[in-house]
């Protein structure tokens, strides 16, 4: 009698088939798994872990010789025997359960959108571009590497009216970082484009308005998210000195197309705006961040902005200027999507460990918040030194196989990696600006990761500047909050515009030393107060 294969975080199972991949099976099963190579075992996205079953299979092959113990990539796992049931966890699911959609309103705006109703008419600017049939609509969106955020806003009313949060479906073909998407681009040019706006016009048909009153529509996203959008060319993004094809000597433009040119589901005569890029991988989300959190504003005060991922990006405001940086964090401090088992959050009471993963699963994994506790769980309790390392190189487990090992610190592109490149973009621009930490009055977290993760971890671990908690801001989504504020009011985008060629972007690669600090001296879990500035 054939058995079945299990799993068990989407209760779903099937009959084991001689032959058939999990993959393959999962994708019957409608079970996420990212195969962004295409099941070629090249981009290692389907990694999965068995739980049980391990004889049914067949032996590793080459692509999975440096998995850990358990692990196998769906696509190169394949069926041998059918006499002994499988269960399967998935590490990295083709969604994500929380996805950040809103920002955190930091003040008020004035009511004054590029499409707007004079009398009987609808006014792009001041021409007459529509009869006016009963509502105003436009849509502020977020296009990021892994997820695509849509909001549909009432232009008369200033209300968000529908909310669309959905994974960027450029992820499962193009892979899930810039590069690999700039890589694929070159291969298949237009293909990540298209299959991008035939996913977002989905989400318009089911707007709870007549597509033809969507009359604008303000779209983000890091530099090469941006430009895959529009269609343009983003292959010298990818190679140095990194920069998109719209920055010239005088400056970044902003890209403004009519909703045609992109086959975007809304009025025939819409537009489609692009805010202008800060400088190279800093992209347009990195100035609507800034644009939301003030640092854009007449005040007096020096802001930081740090958005935490796979690139991060860091802008500093002070009364001589703006700079700003992108640090090429790498994967390490997410690695596991927020799928149910992800362990979220992590404390160690009285030698115990206590954890929360998401969805009260049993755990599979660690995301991102729960990978910062755990670093900042271990240097409280003496368990890791400032080092990385691990009370006599052991591993430290967590529950079952779920466990955290001296590779994933210290090894290559680990975790000490990414907080280095981190807190290295920190400091030079700290340097740049002639400040130490002590000296900066807000620092705002942007984004899902900045949004989750525990303030007192981070700041344990170096991850952000050790200050007073109360001056730490976590502001959600701060790029979709700024895509609203440039298509609810003409002076913000304007305001973003006139801004984006104002800051100095700076390229850690050319700062003294770079190589030296991001290998040395940046390689300590060690808070990142005014004496390590």
């Amino acid at each position: 009698m054939k058995n079945r294969i299990y799993f068990p975080q989407f209760d779903k199972s099937k009959l084991l088939e001689k032959g058939q991949t999990i993959l393959k099976a999962a994708q019957d099963l409608g079970v996420p798994i990212n195969a962004g190579c295409g099941g070629l075992g090249i981009c290692g996205e389907c990694k999965v872990k068995i739980e049980k079953g391990a004889e049914a299979l067949n032996k590793r092959t080459k692509a999975e010789e440096k998995l850990g113990k358990d692990e196998r990539l769906a696509c190169q796992a394949v069926i041998e025997n059918d006499k002994y049931d499988v269960y399967v966890s998935v590490i990295q699911a083709g969604f994500i359960t929380n996805i950040l959609t809103h920002g955190e309103n930091r003040r008020e705006i004035s009511l004054n959108p590029f499409a707007k109703r004079r009398g009987d008419k609808v006014l792009l600017g001041e021409e007459e571009i529509d009869d006016y049939k009963g509502g105003i609509f436009g849509i502020a969106a977020d296009v990021g590497t892994t997820t695509v955020v849509l909001h549909l806003i009432n232009l008369e009313k200033g209300n968000i009216v529908y909310t669309s949060a959905f994974e960027n479906p450029q992820k499962r073909l193009g892979g899930d970082n810039v590069i690999s998407r700039i890589q694929f681009d070159g291969k298949d040019p237009g293909k990540l484009q298209s299959i991008l706006i035939s996913k977002i016009n989905e989400e318009i048909k089911e707007m709870p308005v007549d597509f033809k009153n969507i009359y604008d529509f303000v779209v983000v996203g890091n530099s090469t998210m941006r430009d895959l959008f529009f269609g343009l060319d983003v292959q010298s993004i990818g190679v140095s000195p990194f920069k998109s094809v719209t920055e010239t000597d005088e400056g970044t433009i902003p890209l403004k197309m009519k909703a045609p040119e992109l086959n975007i589901y809304m009025n025939k005569e819409a537009q489609v705006y692009g805010p202008p890029l800060i400088g190279s991988h800093v992209g347009a989300d990195a100035l609507a961040v800034s644009l939301s959190c003030g640092v854009f504003d007449n005040v007096e005060e020096n802001i930081m902005c740090i958005d935490i991922g796979t690139n991060g990006e860091v802008v500093l405001k002070t009364d001589k200027g703006i700079i700003a940086t992108s640090c090429a964090a790498g994967p390490a401090l997410e690695p596991m999507s927020a799928v149910p088992g992800a362990i979220s959050r992590f404390s160690i009471d009285k030698n115990r460990n206590r954890f929360e993963t998401i969805g009260s699963a049993e755990p599979i994994g660690i995301c991102g918040s729960g990978i910062i506790d755990i670093l900042g769980e271990l240097i409280k309790n003496d368990l890791m030194n400032e080092d990385g390392y691990l009370r006599d190189k052991k591993d430290f487990v967590i529950k079952g196989n779920v466990k955290i090992t001296q590779k994933d610190i210290k090894g290559e592109s680990g975790l000490l990696w990414s907080k280095a490149a981190i807190s290295l973009g920190i400091k030079a621009l700290l340097e740049e600006a002639n400040l130490t930490t002590d000296d900066l009055d807000r620092v705002y977290l942007a984004g899902s990761f900045g949004t989750y993760i525990d303030k007192e971890s981070a700041k344990i671990i170096g991850l952000v500047p050790d200050i007073s908690s109360e001056k730490i801001i976590q502001v959600g989504n701060a790029a979709a909050l700024g895509a609203q504020e440039m298509l609810l009011c003409l002076e913000m985008r304007n305001l973003a515009e006139s801004s984006a060629n104002e800051i100095k972007h700076i390229h850690l690669e050319s700062i003294p030393n770079y190589g030296e600090r991001l290998m040395l001296v940046e390689q300590k879990f060690k808070r990142l107060s005014s004496e390590s500035s």
